[in-house]
């Protein structure tokens, strides 16, 4: 098991020494977003391994075991949703980057309304809402670590993984994770589907057949209730804030802006719903933990997050129970890195501006080192402190959807505009919520866009702003022959990936 695990995790790191030119003699742009050179497959895999993380797959059985299939219908509505949304919205986005040269999404606001404020709302807006995310990373890779039962103290094993996820970046910028984000993807498959088989095969044996055996089998979740119309509203609200919000993560704005041309984002979107095969099997996970938990110290004895490990130490064997626990903690890895790549130039581009190429870069590595010092202490000690803020990150990411649109389409918006409206959205989704005010079952997040979408609008009905040229007209205004040469030169280039 020990070797299998060891021997995938130094493959991933032989990966990213061979994934390209080292991160020291790159230009930023090249660092943080490859220049925009990925081609489809590229592209694909790296979105991938930012869509699907270690949260999902213990989360999900964790979920079906806690709540009942019913989880499945919020989860699996909000992400599958979230492809169409990002098919017709990503080359929006990747069109307002290129237009404005732009490496973070606070670029985009600043050189588009040329203003230093608004430049620093969206920074900081971003980077408050994205610190929660690494702990849960991190919480997830305590659980994978302790499974192997290693006489190491945790700390340091939690350590050593998050300096693996460091060194990806050092090693050659967003190139690295983009290519262990293949072998990731690879290994979580097959772990899932191996574990997946494994607990479909239990659950054809009687009960009376397994060892050990559930004497008196608890119902899957809690007991049913009738859903009220408040708890569906809830759900669809929120499949509805989540669903736009899950394209507006701060990774997901360097991730499209690596993308060669807006045919790659969109082949991409079209093949992402084949991954979401993988739910099924997750399901079955989570009753085959019913099944072999009867006792405490047994699987899905303890904490929630264990019904996938346990499932696969007890079905599984040595060999194959080590490769489930690599891809397992380099879907961790591989998501960190991309947070660390997200944040690392919010900070060194936007919160500090001015800086040359090399001082970029060194400031970046730095924020990521203390960025994962800080998570795998928070993952140690706040948890459920942790998991609380997680709960409102959709709250706060999505409140750059008016500013992106009002980029977009809107002629006369002012910067301040923006501004107030996204604290508006903050502050309104996030009173709501602590206060816990009665609000028809809506999700709060979205009653707070609402606001900063309507406070957007009523200013610049009232007060317009200068007028600037939507993205989407400019790229309308071009000659149809201009609107592809761009993409059509870069595939030409030498120094494009070959895979695309």
């Amino acid at each position: 098991m020990s070797i299998v695990f060891i021997a995938l995790i130094g493959l991933s790191l032989l990966v990213a020494l061979l994934s390209g030119r080292g991160g020291a003699h790159q230009k930023p742009e090249d660092f943080f977003v490859a220049s925009g050179r990925f081609g489809s497959v590229l592209f694909f895999f790296l979105a991938v391994g930012e869509t699907y993380s270690i949260a999902t797959i213990l989360g999900v059985p964790a979920g079906v075991l806690a709540h009942g299939t019913g989880f499945l219908a919020w989860f699996l509505g909000y992400i599958l949703l979230a492809f169409p949304v990002g098919y017709f919205f990503y080359p929006c986005i990747w069109r307002a980057g290129r237009r404005t040269g732009a490496v973070t999404l606070p670029d985009v606001f600043r050189r588009h309304f040329d203003s230093r404020p608004l430049e620093l709302v969206v920074a900081l807006n971003a980077i408050v809402f994205l610190v929660p995310l690494g702990v849960m990373q991190f919480v997830g890779l305590d659980t994978v670590l302790a499974a192997l039962a290693w006489p190491v103290p945790p700390l340091l094993l939690t350590g050593l993984a998050g300096a693996l996820a460091l060194g990806y970046v050092v090693i050659s910028g967003i190139r690295a994770p983009a290519f262990v984000a293949v072998l990731k993807d690879l290994l979580m498959m097959l772990a899932t589907l191996m574990t997946g088989l494994a607990a479909i095969a239990v659950l054809g044996v009687p009960a009376g057949h397994l060892l050990p055996a559930m004497p008196h089998p608890a119902p899957l979740g809690p007991p049913p209730s009738p859903a009220s119309w408040r708890t569906d509203l809830f759900a669809m609200s929120t499949i509805a804030l989540q669903c736009v919000g899950f394209c507006l993560v701060p990774q997901t704005f360097a991730t499209v802006f690596t993308a060669r041309s807006v045919s790659t984002l969109r082949r991409a979107q079209v093949v992402m719903p084949l991954y979401m095969a993988m739910f099924p099997l997750l399901v079955a996970i989570a009753y085959a933990a019913r099944r072999l938990a009867p006792a405490p110290g047994s699987v899905g004895a303890g904490s929630a997050n264990d019904v996938f490990v346990g499932v696969a130490r007890a079905l599984l064997p040595g060999w194959a129970f080590g490769l489930v626990m690599a891809g397992a903690a380099l879907s961790a890895l591989v998501v960190l890195s991309g947070i660390c790549l997200a944040l690392g130039p919010l900070v060194a581009r936007n919160l500090v501006p001015g800086l040359d190429g090399d001082r970029q870069r060194r400031l970046a590595k730095l924020v990521m080192a203390l960025y994962l010092l800080l998570s795998i202490a928070g993952a140690a000690r706040f948890h459920g402190l942790m998991v609380m803020i997680n709960n409102v990150f959709y709250f706060g990411v999505t409140q750059a959807l008016p500013g992106l649109v009002a980029i977009m389409a809107l002629r006369r918006v002012r910067p301040s505009a923006i501004i107030a409206g996204l604290l508006l959205g903050d502050a309104t989704a996030i009173a709501l919520h602590a206060a816990a005010v009665p609000i028809g079952g809506v999700n709060p997040g979205l009653v707070g866009l609402a606001a900063n979408a309507a406070l957007l609008c009523l200013a610049t009905m009232l007060w317009p702003g200068q007028e600037r040229v939507p993205t989407e007209a400019a790229q309308a205004a071009l000659p149809r022959h201009r609107r592809t040469v761009s993409a059509a030169t870069r595939s030409r280039e030498p120094n494009a990936d070959a895979i695309s």
